[in-house]
């Protein structure tokens, strides 16, 4: 018995309907950190980067690597952002993404300040020897 294609879709779309009714839930995205340029950084930055995206790179989030984060998305990937933007978020960047915060942040989860990269403190300061 030939079955219709309006049949056979119409059960393919059940079944995923179905599906990702029963589906686990993504976690829902995180919220950027409030304070001075917020606004700024959800405009420019979380347009192209999540928020998760962010918080990864922050245990490193020195100044000088901020910097050079925010140059390379204006000179390289064309980012609307001006001369006076790019100060503003690496303030905002430094501020709320940086290593003092990334440390706070891991001293009170269950990862430990010892997962970090070789030859850099949980800081991303480079390690003396």
């Amino acid at each position: 018995m030939k079955r219709s294609a309006a049949a056979v879709f119409l059960r393919s779309l059940l079944i995923v309907l179905a599906l990702s009714s029963i589906a686990p839930r993504a976690a829902a995205e995180p919220e950027a950190a409030a304070g001075e340029g917020c606004e700024l950084f959800v405009a420019r930055c979380s347009v192209c980067h999540s928020i998760d995206y962010i918080e990864i790179h922050a245990r490193f989030g020195t100044r000088t690597l901020w910097e050079a984060s925010v140059a390379k998305m204006r000179n390289a990937f064309k980012a609307p952002i001006s001369d006076d933007e790019a100060r503003q978020l690496v303030d905002y960047l430094q501020r709320n993404y940086g290593p003092s915060r990334a440390q706070r942040t891991t001293a009170s989860s269950s990862i430990s300040n010892t997962s970090v990269a070789p030859g850099l403190t949980a800081g991303g300061e480079p390690r003396s020897p």
